[in-house]
Protein backbone atom coordinates (compact mmCIF):
# COMPACT_ATOMS: atom_id res chain seq x y z
CA UNK A 1 0.00 0.00 0.00
CA UNK A 2 1.20 3.07 -0.89
CA UNK A 3 1.29 6.40 1.63
CA UNK A 4 3.00 9.60 0.96
CA UNK A 5 4.76 10.20 3.70
CA UNK A 6 7.52 12.68 2.15
CA UNK A 7 6.04 14.83 -0.33
CA UNK A 8 9.70 14.98 -1.84
CA UNK A 9 9.38 11.30 -2.73
CA UNK A 10 6.17 11.55 -4.93
CA UNK A 11 6.03 13.17 -8.56
CA UNK A 12 2.98 12.99 -9.07
CA UNK A 13 3.16 10.88 -12.18
CA UNK A 14 -0.37 8.52 -11.47
CA UNK A 15 1.69 5.18 -11.89
CA UNK A 16 0.58 3.57 -8.59
CA UNK A 17 -3.14 4.89 -9.57
CA UNK A 18 -3.28 3.44 -12.96
CA UNK A 19 -1.85 0.28 -11.69
CA UNK A 20 -3.73 -0.22 -9.03
CA UNK A 21 -6.06 -3.54 -9.81
CA UNK A 22 -8.31 -2.64 -7.22
CA UNK A 23 -8.83 1.29 -8.53
CA UNK A 24 -8.85 2.35 -4.44
CA UNK A 25 -5.62 4.87 -5.21
CA UNK A 26 -7.36 8.28 -6.40
CA UNK A 27 -5.07 11.95 -6.79
CA UNK A 28 -5.89 14.10 -4.41
CA UNK A 29 -4.78 18.12 -4.50
CA UNK A 30 -2.78 18.86 -1.85
CA UNK A 31 -3.09 22.85 -0.10
CA UNK A 32 0.07 23.44 -2.29
CA UNK A 33 -1.88 22.96 -5.18
CA UNK A 34 -0.34 19.70 -6.62
CA UNK A 35 -1.69 16.18 -6.19
CA UNK A 36 -0.80 13.18 -4.83
CA UNK A 37 -2.04 9.79 -4.55
CA UNK A 38 -4.36 8.76 -1.74
CA UNK A 39 -6.00 4.97 -0.72
CA UNK A 40 -9.36 5.75 -1.62
CA UNK A 41 -10.77 2.70 0.08
CA UNK A 42 -8.44 0.67 2.23
CA UNK A 43 -10.86 -2.01 2.70
CA UNK A 44 -10.59 -2.44 -1.04
CA UNK A 45 -6.81 -2.57 -1.16
CA UNK A 46 -5.12 -6.33 -1.80
CA UNK A 47 -1.99 -5.50 -0.45
CA UNK A 48 -0.34 -6.46 -3.53
CA UNK A 49 2.68 -4.17 -3.69
CA UNK A 50 2.00 -3.18 -7.26
CA UNK A 51 1.38 0.55 -6.37
CA UNK A 52 5.03 0.66 -5.27
CA UNK A 53 6.27 -1.43 -7.86
CA UNK A 54 5.57 0.80 -10.67
CA UNK A 55 6.40 4.24 -8.51
CA UNK A 56 9.90 5.66 -10.25
CA UNK A 57 10.98 7.19 -7.45
CA UNK A 58 11.13 4.24 -5.23
CA UNK A 59 12.27 2.35 -8.50
CA UNK A 60 14.53 4.72 -10.84
CA UNK A 61 15.50 3.83 -14.16
CA UNK A 62 19.74 3.61 -14.94
CA UNK A 63 21.21 6.43 -16.09
CA UNK A 64 21.72 6.53 -19.86
CA UNK A 65 23.87 9.44 -21.36
CA UNK A 66 22.87 10.42 -24.79
CA UNK A 67 24.30 8.76 -27.98
CA UNK A 68 24.50 12.13 -29.77
CA UNK A 69 23.43 15.89 -28.86
CA UNK A 70 21.91 17.82 -32.40
CA UNK A 71 20.51 20.94 -33.30
CA UNK A 72 17.59 20.60 -35.13
CA UNK A 73 14.57 22.88 -36.39
CA UNK A 74 11.71 22.53 -38.66
CA UNK A 75 10.83 25.44 -41.31
CA UNK A 76 7.69 24.22 -41.82
CA UNK A 77 6.32 24.19 -38.14
CA UNK A 78 8.90 26.84 -36.52
CA UNK A 79 6.33 29.57 -36.70
CA UNK A 80 4.57 29.22 -33.51
CA UNK A 81 6.93 27.02 -31.84
CA UNK A 82 8.43 27.23 -28.31
CA UNK A 83 11.80 26.19 -29.94
CA UNK A 84 12.93 24.22 -33.27
CA UNK A 85 9.28 23.26 -33.99
CA UNK A 86 10.16 19.37 -34.11
CA UNK A 87 7.62 17.62 -31.96
CA UNK A 88 4.80 18.25 -34.31
CA UNK A 89 7.29 17.36 -37.11
CA UNK A 90 7.65 13.92 -35.45
CA UNK A 91 3.64 13.66 -34.31
CA UNK A 92 3.25 14.20 -38.26
CA UNK A 93 5.47 11.22 -39.10
CA UNK A 94 3.54 9.20 -36.36
CA UNK A 95 0.33 9.89 -37.24
CA UNK A 96 0.76 9.50 -41.25
CA UNK A 97 1.52 5.64 -40.03
CA UNK A 98 -1.75 5.35 -38.56
CA UNK A 99 -0.28 6.13 -34.92
CA UNK A 100 -1.57 8.14 -31.73
CA UNK A 101 0.37 11.32 -30.19
CA UNK A 102 0.03 12.20 -26.30
CA UNK A 103 1.06 15.67 -25.15
CA UNK A 104 0.02 18.47 -23.11
CA UNK A 105 -2.93 21.01 -23.77
CA UNK A 106 -4.24 24.08 -22.35
CA UNK A 107 -7.94 23.00 -21.80
CA UNK A 108 -10.70 25.54 -22.33
CA UNK A 109 -10.51 26.36 -18.59
CA UNK A 110 -6.91 27.37 -18.78
CA UNK A 111 -6.43 23.78 -17.10
CA UNK A 112 -3.70 21.61 -18.30
CA UNK A 113 -3.67 18.01 -19.23
CA UNK A 114 -2.60 15.47 -21.08
CA UNK A 115 -4.56 14.76 -24.13
CA UNK A 116 -4.36 11.94 -27.24
CA UNK A 117 -4.37 13.23 -30.83
CA UNK A 118 -4.67 10.80 -33.98
CA UNK A 119 -4.79 13.83 -36.35
CA UNK A 120 -2.49 16.86 -36.79
CA UNK A 121 -5.44 19.39 -35.55
CA UNK A 122 -5.26 17.44 -32.33
CA UNK A 123 -1.61 18.11 -32.32
CA UNK A 124 -1.93 21.46 -32.95
CA UNK A 125 -3.18 22.01 -29.31
CA UNK A 126 -0.25 20.36 -27.88
CA UNK A 127 2.47 22.77 -29.71
CA UNK A 128 3.99 25.09 -27.40
CA UNK A 129 5.43 25.11 -23.59
CA UNK A 130 3.42 24.83 -20.58
CA UNK A 131 4.72 25.75 -17.66
CA UNK A 132 2.33 24.08 -15.05
CA UNK A 133 2.19 20.22 -14.03
CA UNK A 134 -0.22 18.60 -16.51
CA UNK A 135 -3.04 16.25 -15.54
CA UNK A 136 -2.08 12.79 -16.91
CA UNK A 137 -5.71 11.55 -16.42
CA UNK A 138 -5.90 7.98 -17.72
CA UNK A 139 -3.45 8.72 -20.26
CA UNK A 140 -0.78 5.91 -18.94
CA UNK A 141 -3.87 3.40 -19.39
CA UNK A 142 -4.83 4.95 -22.63
CA UNK A 143 -1.26 4.20 -24.44
CA UNK A 144 -1.45 0.74 -23.31
CA UNK A 145 -4.94 0.42 -25.07
CA UNK A 146 -3.24 2.00 -28.32
CA UNK A 147 -0.06 -0.12 -28.21
CA UNK A 148 -2.19 -3.82 -27.51
CA UNK A 149 -4.11 -2.43 -30.66
CA UNK A 150 -1.22 -2.53 -32.75
CA UNK A 151 -0.98 1.61 -33.07
CA UNK A 152 2.31 3.14 -33.09
CA UNK A 153 2.43 5.68 -29.89
CA UNK A 154 4.52 8.37 -29.56
CA UNK A 155 4.25 10.18 -26.01
CA UNK A 156 5.67 13.56 -24.73
CA UNK A 157 6.29 14.40 -21.56
CA UNK A 158 8.21 15.56 -18.71
CA UNK A 159 11.02 13.07 -17.18
CA UNK A 160 8.85 11.73 -14.17
CA UNK A 161 5.85 11.45 -16.37
CA UNK A 162 8.01 9.52 -19.29
CA UNK A 163 9.87 7.12 -16.12
CA UNK A 164 5.56 6.50 -14.79
CA UNK A 165 4.83 5.26 -18.26
CA UNK A 166 7.87 3.35 -18.23
CA UNK A 167 7.39 2.02 -15.01
CA UNK A 168 3.86 1.49 -15.40
CA UNK A 169 3.97 -0.70 -18.40
CA UNK A 170 7.14 -3.20 -17.37
CA UNK A 171 8.58 -3.92 -20.69
CA UNK A 172 9.56 -2.13 -23.59
CA UNK A 173 7.45 -2.14 -26.57
CA UNK A 174 8.91 -1.88 -30.28
CA UNK A 175 5.97 0.51 -31.00
CA UNK A 176 6.20 3.23 -28.00
CA UNK A 177 8.66 6.36 -28.65
CA UNK A 178 8.86 8.25 -26.06
CA UNK A 179 9.71 12.13 -25.42
CA UNK A 180 10.64 14.14 -22.45
CA UNK A 181 11.38 17.59 -22.45
CA UNK A 182 14.70 19.35 -20.43
CA UNK A 183 12.46 20.29 -17.35
CA UNK A 184 13.83 23.04 -14.80
CA UNK A 185 10.80 22.03 -12.83
CA UNK A 186 6.52 21.68 -12.91
CA UNK A 187 4.95 24.80 -10.81
CA UNK A 188 1.47 24.15 -8.73
CA UNK A 189 -1.63 23.65 -10.88
CA UNK A 190 -3.76 25.01 -7.97
CA UNK A 191 -1.56 28.24 -7.73
CA UNK A 192 -2.03 28.60 -11.74
CA UNK A 193 -5.92 28.29 -11.85
CA UNK A 194 -5.73 30.55 -8.70
CA UNK A 195 -4.03 33.05 -10.83
CA UNK A 196 -6.44 32.28 -13.81
CA UNK A 197 -9.44 33.52 -12.59
CA UNK A 198 -7.71 36.43 -10.59
CA UNK A 199 -6.84 37.98 -14.60
CA UNK A 200 -9.74 37.14 -15.05
CA UNK A 201 -11.13 38.90 -12.40
CA UNK A 202 -8.85 41.97 -12.80
CA UNK A 203 -9.78 41.65 -16.63
CA UNK A 204 -13.20 41.55 -16.30
CA UNK A 205 -13.54 38.47 -18.76
CA UNK A 206 -12.93 34.87 -19.57
CA UNK A 207 -9.61 34.26 -20.35
CA UNK A 208 -9.37 32.28 -23.42
CA UNK A 209 -5.93 32.06 -24.73
CA UNK A 210 -2.07 32.01 -23.12
CA UNK A 211 1.20 31.18 -24.48
CA UNK A 212 4.01 30.77 -21.71
CA UNK A 213 6.31 30.98 -24.01
CA UNK A 214 5.86 33.45 -26.94
CA UNK A 215 8.44 33.45 -29.16
CA UNK A 216 7.04 36.34 -31.81
CA UNK A 217 9.06 39.26 -31.07
CA UNK A 218 12.25 36.63 -30.52
CA UNK A 219 13.10 33.60 -28.79
CA UNK A 220 15.91 34.88 -26.71
CA UNK A 221 13.87 37.10 -24.72
CA UNK A 222 10.43 35.28 -25.04
CA UNK A 223 7.26 36.52 -23.16
CA UNK A 224 4.21 35.66 -21.68
CA UNK A 225 0.88 36.24 -23.31
CA UNK A 226 -2.40 35.22 -22.50
CA UNK A 227 -6.08 36.46 -24.20
CA UNK A 228 -5.72 40.11 -22.11
CA UNK A 229 -2.36 40.93 -23.16
CA UNK A 230 1.61 40.67 -23.36
CA UNK A 231 5.03 41.27 -21.33
CA UNK A 232 8.37 39.45 -21.04
CA UNK A 233 8.03 36.92 -19.15
CA UNK A 234 9.92 37.62 -15.85
CA UNK A 235 7.81 40.57 -16.18
CA UNK A 236 4.74 38.62 -15.10
CA UNK A 237 4.46 37.30 -11.76
CA UNK A 238 3.48 33.48 -12.25
CA UNK A 239 7.02 33.15 -14.93
CA UNK A 240 9.07 34.97 -12.90
CA UNK A 241 7.90 32.53 -8.93
CA UNK A 242 8.38 29.85 -11.22
CA UNK A 243 11.86 30.31 -12.75
CA UNK A 244 13.37 31.61 -9.52
CA UNK A 245 11.86 27.75 -8.02
CA UNK A 246 9.75 28.99 -5.85
CA UNK A 247 6.67 27.01 -6.88
CA UNK A 248 8.00 23.85 -8.09
CA UNK A 249 6.86 20.32 -6.62
CA UNK A 250 8.80 19.40 -4.05
CA UNK A 251 9.87 16.27 -6.08
CA UNK A 252 11.51 18.60 -8.03
CA UNK A 253 14.44 19.81 -5.76
CA UNK A 254 15.88 16.44 -6.24
CA UNK A 255 14.79 14.79 -9.50
CA UNK A 256 14.29 11.10 -9.76
CA UNK A 257 14.22 11.23 -13.54
CA UNK A 258 16.14 14.29 -14.62
CA UNK A 259 19.36 13.86 -17.37
CA UNK A 260 19.26 10.52 -18.32
CA UNK A 261 16.71 8.83 -15.92
CA UNK A 262 13.46 8.84 -17.68
CA UNK A 263 14.00 5.95 -20.08
CA UNK A 264 13.26 8.28 -23.12
CA UNK A 265 13.90 7.77 -26.50
CA UNK A 266 15.00 11.49 -27.20
CA UNK A 267 15.11 14.56 -25.24
CA UNK A 268 14.17 17.90 -26.25
CA UNK A 269 15.53 21.60 -24.81
CA UNK A 270 15.90 24.90 -26.10
CA UNK A 271 19.66 25.05 -27.57
CA UNK A 272 20.59 28.07 -25.52
CA UNK A 273 24.16 27.74 -26.65
CA UNK A 274 23.88 28.03 -30.02
CA UNK A 275 25.99 30.44 -30.58
CA UNK A 276 28.60 27.72 -29.75
CA UNK A 277 27.34 25.09 -31.07
CA UNK A 278 25.94 25.93 -34.47
CA UNK A 279 26.42 29.49 -35.21
CA UNK A 280 24.74 29.20 -38.49
CA UNK A 281 21.29 28.19 -36.86
CA UNK A 282 21.75 31.54 -34.31
CA UNK A 283 18.66 34.21 -36.06
CA UNK A 284 16.49 34.04 -32.68
CA UNK A 285 13.95 32.19 -34.01
CA UNK A 286 14.32 28.69 -32.37
CA UNK A 287 16.53 25.97 -32.23
CA UNK A 288 15.80 23.27 -30.42
CA UNK A 289 18.86 20.84 -28.72
CA UNK A 290 17.95 16.87 -28.83
CA UNK A 291 19.63 14.20 -27.36
CA UNK A 292 19.17 10.87 -28.93
CA UNK A 293 18.90 8.58 -25.78
CA UNK A 294 18.27 5.55 -27.92
CA UNK A 295 18.79 3.98 -31.30
CA UNK A 296 15.34 3.54 -31.75
CA UNK A 297 14.81 7.49 -31.15
CA UNK A 298 17.65 7.88 -33.54
CA UNK A 299 15.47 5.77 -36.37
CA UNK A 300 12.38 8.05 -35.73
CA UNK A 301 14.32 11.32 -36.20
CA UNK A 302 16.27 9.67 -39.13
CA UNK A 303 12.83 9.46 -40.60
CA UNK A 304 12.21 13.26 -40.70
CA UNK A 305 15.66 13.72 -42.85
CA UNK A 306 14.51 15.41 -45.59
CA UNK A 307 12.05 17.87 -43.25
CA UNK A 308 14.56 19.52 -40.82
CA UNK A 309 17.75 20.80 -40.70
CA UNK A 310 20.08 18.34 -37.80
CA UNK A 311 23.57 19.32 -37.57
CA UNK A 312 25.36 17.44 -34.38
CA UNK A 313 27.21 19.27 -32.06
CA UNK A 314 29.30 18.69 -28.94
CA UNK A 315 27.43 16.78 -25.84
CA UNK A 316 28.76 19.49 -23.05
CA UNK A 317 28.45 22.63 -25.12
CA UNK A 318 25.17 21.92 -25.82
CA UNK A 319 24.59 21.48 -22.15
CA UNK A 320 26.13 25.08 -21.17
CA UNK A 321 23.65 28.43 -20.46
CA UNK A 322 20.49 25.44 -19.62
CA UNK A 323 19.62 24.56 -15.83
CA UNK A 324 17.39 21.80 -16.85
CA UNK A 325 20.30 19.18 -16.67
CA UNK A 326 20.27 20.15 -12.82
CA UNK A 327 18.49 20.28 -9.44
CA UNK A 328 17.59 23.51 -8.61
CA UNK A 329 20.11 25.03 -6.13
CA UNK A 330 17.92 24.02 -3.18
CA UNK A 331 14.58 24.94 -1.80
CA UNK A 332 14.00 28.82 -1.44
CA UNK A 333 14.12 29.92 2.08
CA UNK A 334 10.54 31.43 1.31
CA UNK A 335 8.38 28.89 -0.55
CA UNK A 336 6.78 27.06 2.93
CA UNK A 337 5.62 30.58 3.55
CA UNK A 338 4.99 31.50 0.30
CA UNK A 339 2.47 28.18 0.45
CA UNK A 340 1.04 28.98 3.58
CA UNK A 341 -0.18 31.84 3.11
CA UNK A 342 -1.47 31.63 -0.98
CA UNK A 343 -5.09 30.88 0.36
CA UNK A 344 -5.69 33.79 2.48
CA UNK A 345 -4.50 36.52 0.90
CA UNK A 346 -7.15 39.05 -0.49
CA UNK A 347 -5.07 39.66 -4.02
CA UNK A 348 -3.12 36.70 -5.14
CA UNK A 349 -1.43 38.88 -7.79
CA UNK A 350 -0.21 41.66 -5.51
CA UNK A 351 0.66 38.64 -3.05
CA UNK A 352 2.80 36.73 -5.78
CA UNK A 353 4.38 40.21 -6.79
CA UNK A 354 5.87 40.47 -3.06
CA UNK A 355 7.80 37.30 -3.36
CA UNK A 356 9.40 37.93 -7.04
CA UNK A 357 12.79 38.90 -6.52
CA UNK A 358 13.87 41.73 -8.32
CA UNK A 359 17.24 41.36 -10.30
CA UNK A 360 19.95 43.82 -9.23
CA UNK A 361 19.75 46.93 -12.02
CA UNK A 362 23.32 46.05 -13.99
CA UNK A 363 21.23 42.76 -14.64
CA UNK A 364 18.32 44.68 -15.66
CA UNK A 365 20.18 47.21 -17.70
CA UNK A 366 22.48 43.83 -19.11
CA UNK A 367 19.11 42.19 -20.22
CA UNK A 368 17.67 45.56 -21.97
CA UNK A 369 21.00 46.08 -24.00
CA UNK A 370 21.26 42.77 -25.19
CA UNK A 371 17.57 42.66 -26.16
CA UNK A 372 18.01 46.31 -28.21
CA UNK A 373 20.83 44.35 -29.92
CA UNK A 374 19.11 41.41 -30.61
CA UNK A 375 16.51 43.32 -32.40
CA UNK A 376 19.11 45.41 -34.09
CA UNK A 377 20.52 42.81 -36.01
CA UNK A 378 17.44 41.42 -36.98
CA UNK A 379 16.32 44.60 -38.58
CA UNK A 380 19.75 44.55 -40.45
CA UNK A 381 19.22 41.12 -41.28
CA UNK A 382 15.93 41.97 -43.29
Amino acid sequence: MITITDKSLCCGCTACMSACPAQCIVMRRDREGFDYPVINSPDLCLECGKCESVCPVLNPLETAGPLEALAVRSQKWLEGSSSGGVFPALAEEVISDGGVVFGAVVNDDMTVGHAEACDMAGVEKMRGSKYVQSDLFASYEDVRYWLAEGRKVLFTGTPCQVAGLHRYLGRPYDALYTVDVLCHGVPSPGLWEKYVKALETEHGGRMTYVRFKDKSAGWRHYAFTTSFGSCPYMDDPYMALFVQDMTLRPSCYKCAARDGRSGSDLTFSDLWSVQLCAPEMSDDKGVSGIYVNTEKGRQLLGRLASGIEAESVDIELSRMDNGGFRDPEGIPERRAEFFKGMHSCDDIIRYMKAYVVRKPLWKRMYRAVRGFLSSCKKNILK
